[in-house]
């Protein structure tokens, strides 16, 4: 900059002294010279600036529509630092909003306005704290042409959404200090929030009973030798729900699960986990919404944390201190956490209701009882380990984390259970999470 300073009084100081170049030639020969900076500079703040999405906080069809007037239908989950956690706080964050734009659903195309003129609580959920409430939005149409009110039906929905920092590949923008990945995230698909599990080594299985198939041989004596290291990657908070594989048959045109009456979610378990289907019928979930079915250890891992404590001495030597437990939440078991045989419930419950107390070390909940899940990993002996059993090798998949029909010991972090007989597109035997890889080139 300085350089260019110099260049331009010396080239001002030769342009006095003679009269080769008027004084409009002079200014266009400058700014020539300055375009290159102002250029930069613009391109530095395009880049400089952060990315962002739209989260969709509820979403809901006109119905019931008379004259200027509508009302709506949705489901609004708390959320303490967005909307509220009480209806009552949702309620004045909507009236406050007032106005929602109202859009046809195939093209997206904007008609007019929806303005919110009363909010009625609906939820029958008869839980002291709900997580999501049934909301209804009573209000009056403003649209743009007279002629949308007799074409105006339920194919028009109105929602709330919000500006959020989109993640993005942090080698996509750091300067000099390259920045790690969030601790969660929303996919922009499926809505759902997923957790990181970060890269590492990690202990998996148990080390006191060698004729189980879990039994790690390595497990009592760990060192970089013989431990599992995983990149990192994002595991969903919560198993999918029957509200959420809803969605994918109705936009997938695939069948229901086989215990929904008539295609219909059963009453009131619609935050419940889906259950009852086959390895090929998550997989194909996991194509439609871009993410894939996690591999055992990376369920197990995401479900008790790394299970070591590593330290190096004076002399560089490390020492690997085993603190590995058997539930997401401790080495202590309780049904309040872990929805088991022994919580007496004998059936699924809202993944929402889990209490905060059950989540694993990173964050992920219901990995203990309620809905066994579905892993990729076919069924066979740790390395090292050999056990009795016609089922290994390529023939099914693990699964993992137990159900509200087992026992306590079998919904520990280690235990392995499998399904897939007679083969993997038949035998509807658990739910499922799913995991999304964290790239960082």
């Amino acid at each position: 900059m300085i350089l260019c300073q110099e260049a331009i009084l010396h080239l001002l100081d030769k342009f006095k002294k003679t009269d080769e170049i008027n004084t409009m030639n002079l200014i266009r020969f400058i700014l020539f010279l300055l375009a290159p900076i102002f250029l930069f500079s613009e391109s530095k703040k395009s880049k400089d600036t952060p990315e962002t999405e739209k989260i969709i906080l509820w979403e809901g069809e006109l119905e019931a529509i008379y004259k200027d007037r509508a009302r709506v239908r949705v489901f609004v989950k708390a959320s303490p630092t967005i909307l509220g956690k009480t209806f009552s706080e949702i309620k004045d964050s909507i009236l406050t909003e007032k106005n929602f734009p109202i859009k046809q659903k195939l093209t997206n195309k904007r008609i007019g306005i929806f303005e919110v003129l009363e909010v009625q609580h609906e939820n029958t959920n008869t839980n002291s704290k709900p997580t999501e409430f049934q909301v209804l939005l009573l209000g009056k149409l403003k649209l743009k042409k007279k002629g949308y009110q007799k074409n105006i039906s339920n194919d028009f929905f109105i929602s709330m959404n919000r500006e959020r920092e989109n993640y993005v590949d942090p080698s996509s923008f750091y300067n000099d200090t390259p920045t790690g990945p969030k601790s969660s995230m929303i996919h922009p698909k499926d809505k759902k929030e997923m957790v990181l599990v970060p890269t590492g080594v990690f202990l998996h299985g148990q080390g006191t009973d060698g004729t189980k198939d879990d039994f790690n041989p390595a497990y009592l004596n760990p060192d970089y030798s013989n431990v599992s290291d995983l990149p990192s990657y994002y595991i969903d908070k919560y198993e999918v729900t029957n509200r959420e594989y809803e969605r994918y048959v109705l936009e997938a045109g695939v069948s229901p699960p086989k215990y929904w009456q008539n295609g219909k979610i059963p009453t009131g378990k619609e935050d419940h986990p889906v259950i009852g289907l086959s390895y090929r019928e998550v997989e194909g979930y996991a194509t439609w919404v871009g993410k894939r079915i996690p591999s055992e250890l990376e369920w197990e891992k995401a479900a008790r944390g790394s299970g070591l404590k590593i330290t190096k001495n004076k002399k560089e030597i490390y020492t690997f201190e085993i603190t590995a437990i058997k539930y997401p939440f401790g080495n202590k078991f309780d049904p309040i956490l872990c929805n088991s045989i022994e919580s007496k419930i004998n059936d699924t419950v809202s993944v929402y209701e889990l209490s905060t107390k059950s989540a694993s070390p990173y964050g992920a909940i219901g990995m203990c009882g309620n809905a066994p899940e579905w892993t990729s990993s076919w069924y066979q002996a740790y390395e090292g380990h050999n056990f009795s059993s016609s089922m290994k090798g390529n023939v099914v998949k693990v699964i993992r984390g137990g159900s509200y029909l087992d026992s306590k010991k079998q919904c520990t972090v280690h235990h392995r259970s499998f399904g897939g007989l007679p083969n993997l597109s038949e035998d509807r035997k658990a739910g499922f999470r799913l995991v999304l890889d964290y790239r960082n080139n």
